[in-house]
């Protein structure tokens, strides 16, 4: 949620309290850094804004400014230990400016106008200094950059004196550029004022005496020329199109820079070792795990997804009935009992009339695991490799399945090699802990993957056959970081923007902050395209065509143009989204009260259709309608207390207790927190 704006053009201003908060010099400063800049580490920061002071009072000043802020504010806006960014929280005006440009909303960067940080002035920190004098340049020519792409616009479109008015504003911003001159010059006689086109030449022919002791340039004269003999046209209207990207950026051609990490996983191959691939989003984790399986024969994969962690064995259910539906005799060759224990989790399979009791005691909770332990082995026949991808999305009762699997079978040599894929930001808790006990006993590796170096980001680069790409390795490894993901969401950017065959654009937003690039993509979507991706990010795990056609009140028929529109952008593939951090970004771009209703609508058609308890419950609270929640959180406590989940059933009641409190309903409440199960 954005609840606070950060003006830094023209001033330097926070909005958010009742009234403005006129910014202190080396707050300012501190805020628009790391608003342009992204993450950056703090003391970097306190040396360039206290140059002339020592490493300890600098880094003394640097806390006290932002306790004043803290204090000032109410709130922390600016997050981290010593690598500090700015809040999420914060909207920032120049921010703004750079991703309308990137987006082609040129007439609203326009709009917003103003020096960098004004008239502050920062000549007793030189460093800084010169950072803002930089960034300065950077935003003017950006807004050159805006005002030339609407002025061409408004002209194609035969709007003259629009492109006119946007023409004159070029001249202010780049008052010595011949170009900005003859642009204007052609203008005003296309208007029909042919003295206002020959005096600007006079102007022009005087500005560049002046300042450069040149003559005007040979198209200036030639243009003068047309305008006194009447021969000037307008430009005439372009039609344009979408462009498409090619695959190669989709998905790059040749896995690069792995070399090391394909042979620690060859290694673990041949000692039949669970391979954990641990990284930041982005590095290529799932790209590695499925290029190396794929070397090795068949596989398959177990794709966690948001909303999983919520819901226990969702992950394992859900794959299994995608296999059963693939592979229908397996389900028809169970057992009798196999059949009896998978119900509690598939109730399709429970017998008419046959009633299922829950789990009683340790005995029949590893009887339970017995069964789907077994029917995970013989989903796998003929399997070479398991992918587990999106770990940190996964429900621990699925895990449990998967490691008690790998223990029954590992040894008998009758189960395919597992490799897991993570986030390393995220992994922790008992995954960590068996892993590190699986490690410890010669059972498993750990990987961590790094961003690609400079020579591999060339290799990259060179695969993709882009002209020009190739030529901006180094900005491209510099910008990135060299993470794959970064790279690609760049020079599809790039491309859609039309600025791959000029070269590196004046400025890009903050390096590592792919997200905005993301986010540039989705305000180009359509209505029905955008609200697509906005269920399809609040569904999670429950998300078909179907659903979102009930929540949107339209036929799912109606999806065929905006579901290409979002393969297209990237934005999913299927009914799944193609990377987390695209899910991310929509879900973040989902205004709050637009998200308040989408969820109280999923929550109504996720009620008919008789969904997970503990997913209606959701919905329902980050719909506004706690009150709602609380049958369904019951609910969701007793499926838990059915699997002697007592840890999760405990959370579920006292949940649904502090909801009913805070209504006033004291005794209903007192009584289910008398009922809570001990973990």
């Amino acid at each position: 949620m954005t609840d606070w704006r950060l003006e830094v053009l023209g001033g330097a201003r926070l909005l958010g309290l009742a009234e403005p908060l006129e910014l202190q010099r080396r707050v300012a400063a501190v805020l628009a850094w790391l608003a342009l800049e992204g993450p950056t580490p703090k003391y970097r920061l306190a040396g360039m804004l206290w140059p002339g002071s020592g490493e300890d009072t600098a880094r003394n000043n640097m806390r006290q400014l932002l306790r004043r802020l803290r204090v000032a504010t109410g709130t922390d806006l600016v997050l981290g230990g010593d690598v500090v960014s700015l809040s999420e929280r914060v909207v920032t005006d120049a921010v703004e400016l750079e991703a309308h440009v990137f987006a082609g909303r040129h007439a609203q960067a326009m709009s917003l106008a103003g020096s960098l940080l004004g008239t502050l002035d920062f000549d007793d920190c030189p460093d800084f200094d010169a950072w803002v004098r930089r960034a300065r340049e950077q935003l003017e020519a950006l807004r050159c950059r805006a005002a030339i792409a609407e002025a061409e616009s408004r002209e194609q479109q035969g709007d003259l004196s629009g492109a006119l008015h946007f023409a004159e504003r070029l001249l202010v911003l780049a008052p010595l550029s011949e170009d900005a001159y003859r642009r204007l010059m052609r203008l005003h006689y296309l208007v029909g004022d042919r003295m206002a086109a020959l005096n600007l030449f006079e102007r022009c022919r005087k500005m560049l005496f002046e300042e450069y002791d040149a003559a005007p340039h040979p198209d200036t004269l030639a243009l003068v020329k047309d305008v006194e003999r009447g021969q000037v046209q307008p430009r005439a209207a372009v039609k344009t199109t979408g462009r498409t990207l090619p695959l190669s950026v989709l998905r790059p051609p040749v896995l690069v820079g792995r070399a090391r990490e394909w042979a620690q996983m060859e290694a673990a191959w041949q000692s039949r070792q669970i391979m954990m691939l641990l990284a930041e989003p982005g590095v290529g984790k799932t790209r590695l795990a499925q290029d190396f399986a794929a070397s090795k024969g068949r596989y398959t994969v177990f794709a966690a997804r948001p909303g999983d962690a919520e819901v226990p064995y969702s992950l394992f259910v859900r794959h299994i009935r995608e296999i059963f539906t693939e592979r229908p005799e397996i389900q028809q060759g169970l057992e009798p009992w196999i059949r009896r224990e998978l119900a509690r989790v598939m109730p399709e399979l429970a017998g008419p009339g046959e009633r299922i009791s829950p789990v009683r005691d340790e005995g029949e909770r590893v009887r339970c695991l017995d069964a789907y332990s077994e029917v995970l082995r013989r989903c796998a026949e003929g399997l070479e490799c398991f992918i587990t991808d999106d770990l940190q999305f996964a429900d621990s009762a699925s895990l449990q399945v998967g490691a008690y699997a790998h223990a029954r079978f590992h040894s008998a040599g009758t189960f395919p090699i597992i490799i897991d894929c993570c986030r390393s930001s995220d992994f922790g808790g008992e995954v960590l802990a068996l892993t590190q006990r699986l490690e410890a006993a010669g059972l498993a590796m750990f990987l961590h993957l790094e961003p690609l170096p400079p020579e591999a980001v060339g290799e990259l680069l060179e695969s993709l056959t882009l002209p020009g790409a190739e030529s901006l390795t180094a900005e491209v490894t510099r910008y990135t970081g060299g993470n794959p993901l970064f790279i690609t969401e760049t020079l599809k950017h790039l491309m859609e923007s039309g600025s791959l065959e000029r070269g590196w654009p004046e400025r890009l937003p903050p390096p590592g902050r792919v997200r905005q690039l993301i986010q540039q993509r989705l305000e180009r979507l359509s209505t029905l395209a955008s609200q697509l991706a906005q269920v399809a990010a609040l569904a999670l795990m429950e998300f078909s065509l179907e659903l979102a056609g009930e929540v949107l009140e339209v036929s799912p028929l109606s999806f065929a143009e905006p579901l290409r529109e979002l393969e297209s952008a990237q934005i999913l593939r299927g009914e799944r989204f193609t990377h987390d951090l695209v899910f991310e970004s929509v879900k973040d771009s989902i205004p709050s009260a637009m998200r308040a209703l989408l969820h109280r609508r999923l929550a109504q058609q996720l009620e008919r259709r008789r969904a997970a308890p503990v997913i209606i419950a959701q919905h329902w609270l980050e719909g506004g309608e706690a009150r709602r929640s609380v049958p369904f959180l019951l609910s969701a406590a007793q499926v838990d207390e059915s699997h002697l989940r007592r840890t999760e059933a405990a959370t579920h009641y006292a949940r649904a207790a502090s909801i009913l409190e805070s209504a006033g309903e004291l005794e209903e409440a007192a009584r289910l927190r008398g009922q809570v199960p001990s973990a």
